[in-house]
């Protein structure tokens, strides 16, 4: 099983850390969680190197507090080819906002590939428009799960149009993605329906 690299940037929200990693697929029986807090540089040999849960007053140790968005990307790519246990081009960061409204950054990269492609869509051209390149979205931390399984799971042509495409359409004024309209979007349903 995969997860994403979930990155802790600032010291502010690391009590926040606990809620965060109780974000779970429930797609599955049982619910599994979807992140690993990342502790270290060093990427770990085996999953088991990476935390999955915290206790709500259990302290941390990160060496990417401190560091920046860019830092924590780049990070990523070096190391989710090393193991077979990343989910690769998707993280997380909790940054100093976290601690303030409980969101977080969901990063996805589109990868080339040389062999594939772009989708492109009448209404919007090519989704996402560039490769090599990181999107990032502001979201509910509690919207996670469905992001994820949203980007990573669902078919690229109804996923892509909702993320990417009404990208602007879903994001509020505060900067906030609507990952559960996104959601109906990829599902078919009214994104306007009540939940």
């Amino acid at each position: 099983m995969t997860s994403v690299l979930l990155f802790c940037i600032a010291e502010e929200a690391k009590p926040f850390m606990h809620k965060i990693l109780k974000v779970r697929n429930t797609d599955g029986t049982p619910p599994t969680p979807i992140f690993y807090l990342v502790e270290s540089n060093i990427c770990p040999s085996r999953d088991e190197g990476f935390k999955e849960e915290l206790q709500e007053d259990e302290s941390f140790e990160s060496d990417f507090v401190g560091a920046s968005e860019e830092q924590c990307k780049s990070g990523a790519l070096e190391k989710q080819f090393q193991v077979n246990f990343i989910e690769q081009n998707i993280i997380a960061i909790a940054d100093a906002r976290t601690a303030r409204d409980g969101t977080i950054l969901m990063c996805f990269y589109k990868q080339e590939i040389e062999t594939v492609e772009p989708l492109v869509f009448e209404e919007w051209g090519p989704l996402p428009p560039q490769t090599n390149t990181w999107y990032d979205f502001r979201i509910d931390y509690q919207g996670a799960a469905l992001m994820y399984i949203g980007l990573v799971y669902c078919p690229p042509d109804s996923a892509y149009p909702a993320y990417f495409g009404r990208r602007e359409q879903l994001t509020d004024e505060h900067g906030v993605f609507d990952v559960v309209k996104a959601d109906r979007y990829v599902s078919g349903e009214d994104p306007e329906a009540d939940a």
